[in-house]
């Protein structure tokens, strides 16, 4: 949400000069966005990489280094798909006030239907594409899951109880 935010709401004010700019002759839209994305790239990362950072050990999960570097890469693309909708929410609407009206609303949607709160099975028809084109939230989801996930083995008692973390991965 925080990369979200940040983009959707500085977008529209950048649009005014990108537009003046390209009537000019300046510069192609094309090459302006890949500055754009390559120079916000140290930036970025920056926040996601300290978060991980911090979190992973915090949380105890595999302590490998290999799953560590999943978990920040997982992550700090999640990030970058959320500028990425920002920056498309913001070239859709007219004004930054839009703008950080509609960004946020489209994350809860995803948030909403990303796998946290409603199963893709549970999710009524009409919506059912939602979680598909979820980016930011469901593959994430599923990516740091498996990255967790698989290879465990866990105590059962019943002969019902999931036994293994690839049983836990699939149900996801």
């Amino acid at each position: 949400m925080a990369a979200l935010s940040k983009t959707v709401g500085v977008f529209p004010k950048e649009r005014v000069i990108v537009d003046r700019e390209r009537a000019k002759g300046s510069y192609l839209l094309g090459p302006y966005l890949l500055s754009k994305l390559l120079a916000e790239i140290p930036v970025g990362a920056a926040f996601p990489l300290l978060f991980g950072t911090v979190l992973y050990p915090m949380t105890r999960v595999h302590p490998t280094l290999s799953r560590f570097g999943k978990f920040c890469g997982i992550v700090t693309t999640e990030s970058f798909a959320a500028s990425a909708m920002g920056l498309t929410v913001g070239a859709m609407v007219p004004t930054t006030e839009a703008a950080l009206a509609v960004g946020p609303s489209f994350m809860t949607l995803f948030i909403v239907f990303g796998g946290y709160y409603i199963n893709a099975e549970n999710t009524p028809i009409i919506f059912r594409w939602i979680p598909r084109v979820s980016l930011i939230i469901r593959w994430a989801f599923q990516g740091l899951c498996i990255n967790e996930f698989s290879g465990l083995q866990f105590d059962h008692q019943n002969s019902f109880d999931i036994q293994t973390g690839d049983q836990a991965s699939d149900a996801f």
